[in-house]
């Protein structure tokens, strides 16, 4: 699992990078716990907490907080159509029709990898549809990358990733953005694998979502 050559801005945490042991590369659904139904401007934080209609949870597994990957919603989608339908009528009884307008907050989709239930990248800044397979895109050919080239740098508010490839393995780290990437954050899997199930992670995505479009109507992820 060593690198050629990393740059010295990777060596440290590559170096430390523990190995994932049971990963999984999925697209997670949202699925909300309630809909916040009190003022829009102006309000405060104990209303922002307290003016809420709670929502029913779906019958299906959350592998991550108030998240729903693909592989499970796969020949389940009418359960998932049932708690985005529920919400829509929620927000619409309560005037919050500006909200159903995009998919965050309601219909964010985002990529994630996993280690068992340990959340190592979670993309926090992608909403869309198209934001999560354009990731999932990136990941699938990650297999493709010489030793040392950084396959993604994201840096946003609060929010820092960063991989980097390896011989025949895959480097990642996760942090708050602020300053170097932390060493205890880094984590090193097998290109091969992260390739293999990001490609399926398209691909399901896709498919899952052509019938979550059937069954509400509308499309409200992209």
């Amino acid at each position: 699992m060593d690198m050629d050559d990393p740059s010295a801005e990777d060596a440290a945490w590559t170096l430390a990078a523990r190995p994932v042991v049971s990963p999984l590369c999925d697209a997670f659904f949202l699925v909300a716990e309630s809909v916040y139904v009190g003022r829009e401007d102006g309000m405060t934080p104990a209303q922002w907490e307290s003016e809420r209609v709670p929502l029913p949870r779906p019958d299906l597994p959350l592998r991550a907080p108030s998240r729903v990957a693909a592989a499970d919603v796969v020949g389940r989608e009418d359960i998932l159509a049932a708690h985005y339908e529920g919400l829509i009528r929620v927000a619409r009884s309560h005037g919050r029709t500006r909200a159903l307008a995009q998919p965050f907050p309601f219909f964010a989709i985002r990529p994630a990898l996993l280690d068992g239930e340990e959340v190592l990248a979670s993309w926090p800044w992608s909403d869309t549809l198209p934001e999560a397979l354009g990731v999932l895109e990136v990941l699938s050919r990650v297999g493709e990358a010489a030793p040392g080239r950084v396959i993604l740098d994201d840096l946003e508010q609060g929010w820092g990733l960063r991989i980097v490839a390896g011989k025949g393995t895959v480097y990642l780290v996760e942090w708050d953005g602020e300053g170097s990437p932390p060493v205890n954050a880094a984590w090193c899997l097998e290109a091969s694998v992260l390739a293999g199930q990001a490609a399926a992670a398209r691909d399901r995505l896709q498919a899952v979502h052509v019938r979550l479009r059937q069954l509400l109507g509308r499309d409200v992820w992209s």
